[in-house]
């Protein structure tokens, strides 16, 4: 008799985790995520770049080095939380080099939210964003040229999902910009 032993196939589908609900009992049992901030938006995050067991949609994340890339060449999470204090779901940012994947999230947002704003990037890859109000979130999405150690470009993208209204630095105050005010600042050609 063979008995076989497999790794848990439990995942945590990003997409589908309710915003504003507590994600410790989901997402705080991964012991390699790290409390940070992200270092755009100033949200109190929980990050790690080993992503087995994650997934947006039906897209697996896979813990991703880019073949030959430099230091900073790899894929990482961010997930975003209300504070560092309460751990409330805001959404997401996920920074891609793994140029497949990237595709198959691309086609699977495309297919499932068709209502989307495909921007010009002059030949620096792709750009995109969606008001989903049912699902009460933005997503954008913007590609960078990155260059591995042989002078070869490839795609960075970053994906990121938060809460409509969300504010730069986790901020209750009207005064404070929402992430969607600055990313219209920081991409005008984009929206």
């Amino acid at each position: 008799m063979i008995i076989l032993s497999c790794k848990s196939q439990t995942k945590t589908e990003l997409l589908s985790l309710k915003l504003d609900s507590d994600i410790s009992s989901q997402v705080l049992q991964d012991k390699e995520l790290k409390k940070d901030f992200d270092p755009n938006y100033g949200l109190a995050s929980l990050t790690t770049n080993k992503l087995d067991g994650y997934a947006i949609g039906d897209v697996k994340l896979n813990t991703y080095d880019y073949p030959n890339g430099n230091l900073a060449d790899y894929s990482r999470l961010s997930i975003f939380t209300s504070s560092k204090q309460k751990n409330n779901y805001l959404g997401f940012n996920y920074s891609s080099v793994n140029q497949e994947e990237t595709k198959s999230i691309i086609d699977y947002l495309k297919k499932t939210y068709p209502a989307y704003h495909q921007s010009d990037t002059r030949g620096n890859g792709e750009s995109f964003f969606w008001d989903i109000p049912k699902l009460d979130a933005w997503i954008f999405i913007y590609q960078g040229i990155s260059t591995d150690k042989n002078d070869k470009n490839f795609f960075s993208t970053n994906f990121i999902f938060v809460k409509r209204r969300t504010r730069m630095e986790n901020s209750t105050d009207s005064k404070v910009i929402t992430i969607m005010d600055y990313y219209k600042m920081m991409f005008p050609d984009v929206l």
